[in-house]
């Protein structure tokens, strides 16, 4: 790899960096409950119902100021898969660096199980009985 190259990448990894930084210094600011200049789910205002990611927001802003529990409540989905979204970032993030193929590195069978437990906590979610899945 060239010295152009490798200094291009570094740049565009501290650009990454310095935006994921700002994204979340925002979300930790400004709460998505008293800020309107979030991104609204048309899926929810054009139905009323709730996809996978509603709450997801707020969940990630409860997240940054350590409320766990609270950030469960909004939304369950993005809080238990977050772990593995960070890992298989990182896994990119590191071959990238380095120079290697990217390639996406999630089996099928992961993804389609994934594909799954998003289906059935959209449709839980929405019924009575499992209003505690619901932001």
């Amino acid at each position: 790899m060239s010295e152009r190259a490798s200094l291009r990448r570094y740049l565009m990894f501290f650009v990454v960096l310095g935006c994921a930084a700002a994204g979340a210094g925002i979300l930790f600011s400004f709460d998505p409950d008293r800020y309107g200049f979030y991104p609204v789910c048309y899926f929810h205002a054009i139905t009323g119902l709730n996809c996978p990611g509603c709450g997801s927001t707020r969940a990630i802003h409860q997240l940054l100021h350590g409320n766990v529990l609270a950030a469960a409540r909004l939304n369950l989905l993005v809080v238990l898969s977050l772990p593995q979204a960070a890992w298989v970032a990182a896994r990119m993030g590191i071959r990238w660096f380095t120079g290697q193929p990217l390639g996406f590195a999630m089996r099928p069978a992961w993804l389609w199980t994934f594909c799954g437990v998003a289906s059935l906590f959209t449709v839980l979610r929405n019924l009575p009985g499992f209003e505690w899945l619901s932001p």
